[in-house]
Parts: structure tokens; sequence; C-alpha cells
């Protein structure tokens, strides 16, 4: 359903905060996107085909959602043995 101008303007995202405490009660360790998304409240289902093409969709968003957070200053990313990780930033 869509929301008005002023509301998206207005409202932060619950996720962006879930994430970045995550990581933040976390300082010493680096995560890849699939943990970040495991322990917040953010899921997805890859067992029916149906639900696994709307759920490859959500994943790339959540993804987006930890890259906004990179560009913000909030969160460091690094890749590591050719996986891509999160870290706080300190």
């Amino acid at each position: 359903m869509p929301i008005e101008k002023e509301k998206f303007r207005k409202v932060s995202s619950n996720l962006e905060d879930e994430i970045a405490s995550f990581l933040k009660a976390r300082k010493g360790k680096a995560f890849t996107a699939e943990e970040i998304m495991g322990s917040t409240s953010f899921h997805v289902d890859f067992d029916l085909p149906v639900t696994s093409e709307i759920s490859t969709f959500v994943a790339a968003n959540f993804v987006a959602v930890l890259h906004d957070l990179v560009s913000k200053g909030q969160i460091t990313r690094k890749v590591v043995n050719n996986r891509m990780y999160f870290i706080a930033a300190e």
C-alpha cells in the first residue's frame, strides 16, 4: 500500500536500527549479510519456487540496506576470502 511523501521522509528504518544494534553489540566480530539477516526480524523463505523468487528480491533489499548503512558510516564492509563481511564502524 502506498504511503504519503511526508510519512516516507519522517519514518526511520527499524531494520537499519536493528542491524546497527546487532553489530554494535558484537563490536569485536564481522558478519556476512546472511548471518546478520538470520539474527534480525527480517526473514526470507527459499523452500518453495514461488517464495524463493520473492525471497531473492527481498534478500537483495536487505543487502541494499546494509550498503546504505555503509554509506552513512555506521558500519564498514570488507571482502575476506571472497565473502563480504560487515562490522560496526569504530
